[in-house]
């Protein structure tokens, strides 16, 4: 089960640490800001680490700032950038969980300005009622299931785990993500976007290989096939003289992912192989290909730190 991450904008998030604790106990981790001026700049650059956003009614806008002179414009800036996200169809669902009467009972302006319906109906969840917290985790799930993002690191966790722990970032996890989504092509410029990001990623399998000493760094491809694979040589007698990181079967799936992406990247424009293109066919199988190389350096790395 990938557990539902959830930024929660309210300024006494830390006194409500057995309601993050309960949420847990339902796969729910509910991180929390005090204010918007922290949790803006986390929200637009890391929105698709996070599940679904939740906010107070009234909440702190700066740092530091402490007491009850605080006013809805908090709650304004943060509506303002999911709208903003929203348009450019980065959908993150949002809730709106508050103890303001203003905000629960009373019919509220901006509530109603900002409140996207497309959740829960844009119902305003009363934090004195223990059966909205119950109906506010439901809804969070019910909305993140349908991100087909979402659908795609559930269905594929120990590939995911990789981005999880950090072990390649989130440039990377971007690219992989738009390969999961549609890992064919309808035209050359598709095809040549979709054999880029697969030979990018294999570059960041190598990168990270370097930085933990198992590559040299700047190596040619065929020196790092060689050192991988044990340099083996006929004065070994084909035998490994160094550690041996990959199998025949990784080497070749390595050399069959590089030089196909690297052979129709450069020659889309001219009649390469007499007119000849690649098929959907085999884009999906290279597809595949990397998942398994992926697996494969995920396990390399984690026996080498």
């Amino acid at each position: 089960m990938r557990i539902y991450k959830v930024m929660w904008f309210d300024d006494e998030h830390e006194k409500f640490q057995p309601m993050k604790d309960e949420a847990f106990l339902e796969d729910v981790k509910l991180i929390g800001y005090s204010n918007s001026e922290e949790g803006i700049p986390e929200l637009r650059a890391n929105y698709n680490d996070y599940d679904a956003v939740v906010l107070d009614g009234l909440f702190f806008k700066t740092i530091g700032h402490q007491g009850t002179d605080i006013d809805d414009s908090a709650f304004g800036a943060v509506a303002k950038v999911l709208n903003e996200l929203k348009a450019q169809n980065k959908i993150l669902p949002w809730f709106i969980y508050s103890g303001q009467k203003s905000f629960v009972k009373d019919k509220n302006g901006f509530v109603e300005l900002f409140k996207d319906t497309s959740f829960a109906n844009g119902k305003v969840f009363d934090k004195s009622k223990d059966h909205d917290f119950r109906e506010l985790l439901a809804e969070i799930k019910k909305a993140a299931d349908h991100n087909p993002e979402r659908k795609i690191k559930v269905n594929n966790p120990e590939i995911f785990s990789i981005f999880d722990d950090g072990i390649l970032n989130e440039e990377v996890e971007s690219q992989l993500m738009s390969l999961f989504k549609k890992p064919f092509y309808d035209d050359r410029a598709e095809l040549k976007a979709i054999l880029a990001n697969i030979r990018s990623i294999q570059e960041s399998i190598f990168v990270t290989l370097e930085g933990i000493k198992i590559l040299p760094k700047n190596a040619a491809f065929h020196l790092k096939m060689k050192h991988l694979s044990g340099n083996k040589s006929a004065a070994s007698g084909w035998n490994p003289s160094t550690t041996e990181y990959q199998t025949s079967e990784i080497e070749n799936l390595q050399k069959w992912i590089h030089i196909t992406c690297g052979t129709y990247i450069h020659h889309l424009e001219g009649q390469h192989y007499a007119g000849y293109m690649i098929s959907n066919y085999a884009m999906q199988s290279m597809f595949s290909g990397l998942l398994e190389l992926l697996l494969w350096f995920k396990k390399i790395y984690k026996n080498n730190i």
